[in-house]
């Protein structure tokens, strides 16, 4: 429950950059880009759509059909939405259907089975499944951007701790910003909180990450963005909680107003710019390569030790030598 909480942080935020107004959402398709999302807990998540008062939305342990299975084996399943039905087809078994109707007074799911096809009949009996479900109106969905503005990011937790559908909500915004999946709606809200040294919308980036996007199963997320936030930030303690994925990716670090004139850097090559010590060794210690730290404006590369000793920091200096030296 603590993971999906977070995780409206950054999903609304995106949102706000996009500004959408609730009439957005009335004649837009909700299976756009998102149709359903699978977590490390194995539960698939689902929206149907119920416009234009909004949606139903809806999860399903799948543990109750496939116990003890890998999740990227899971993920790697083809599903199918029809109106009621929901058709799992994959090459390490037979298809999967899933049926449910939909109660028209109070717009949940029920009367919720499932079977397994062979040969194109029915290979046994219908069995029994759980699907959880819960309507959400229109001004629900456009409640949660405007609470984003509202409340910092420990009010935020706060104000959304019982909300067991936010991966839902999510979704449902995702979709209407045409995002090709969950993990590319949060790469992008992640890196329209981190934009500005603002404290306030970096803490709600790192609440996402830490309770979301961060779990071992999850190796699509590329935090790079939020690495040199945490660095602008000084934040080691919050560095040393990261994945460091892609320790060694140059992103754009310095842009010129006037000319435009980018640097790029990867988290080293930005941490010996700002001197920070402890960052900088702690990164070492990860794998960080000293090759290549930064490129110039005018696309000359840069070592960690070049860039070390144009700063004039003996005691960094030191510490990379100590790291150049064979053993």
């Amino acid at each position: 429950m603590k993971s999906i909480i977070s995780s409206t942080l950054l999903f609304i935020s995106l949102i706000l950059v996009s500004l959408h107004q609730i009439s957005w959402a009335k004649n837009i398709t909700l299976y756009t880009g998102s149709p359903y999302h699978i977590d490390q807990n194995h539960i698939l998540y689902f929206n149907i759509s119920n416009m234009p008062e909004g949606i139903i939305a809806a999860q399903i342990d799948l543990n109750q059909i496939f116990p003890n299975i890998n999740t990227n084996v899971l993920k790697g399943k083809n599903y199918d939405f029809n109106k009621n039905q929901i058709e799992i087809i994959s090459y390490q078994g037979l298809p999967i259907v899933i049926n449910f109707s939909i109660n028209t007074k109070n717009k949940n799911i029920e009367n919720s089975t499932y079977f397994s096809i062979s040969k194109g009949q029915k290979n046994s009996l219908s069995k029994p499944i759980n699907i959880k479900s819960h309507p959400y109106s229109m001004e629900k969905l456009n409640h949660f951007e405007q609470i984003f503005y509202k409340d910092n990011s420990h009010l935020l937790k706060k104000n959304l701790a019982d909300e067991p559908y936010l991966i839902n909500l999510f979704m449902f915004h995702a979709a209407i910003n045409n995002f090709a999946d969950m993990n590319d709606f949060f790469q992008n809200a992640i890196k329209n909180l981190t934009q500005k040294n603002d404290i306030d919308n970096y803490e709600k980036a790192k609440n996402l990450y830490l309770e979301y996007l961060n779990f071992g199963e999850n190796n699509e997320f590329y935090d790079t963005t939020l690495i040199m936030a945490a660095i602008e930030h000084t934040d080691i303690s919050f560095i040393k909680k990261m994945k460091l994925r892609k320790i060694n990716e140059l992103v754009v670090d310095e842009v010129e107003p006037q000319t435009y004139y980018f640097t790029r850097c990867s988290p080293l090559g930005k941490a010996i710019r700002l001197n920070q010590y402890q960052i900088i060794s702690y990164l070492l210690e990860k794998g960080a390569s000293t090759e290549i730290v930064c490129i110039s404006k005018f696309n000359e590369e840069q070592s960690a030790l070049a860039l070390a000793e144009q700063y004039k920091n003996k005691k960094v200096i030191k510490l990379i030598n100590s790291t150049l030296k064979p053993k």
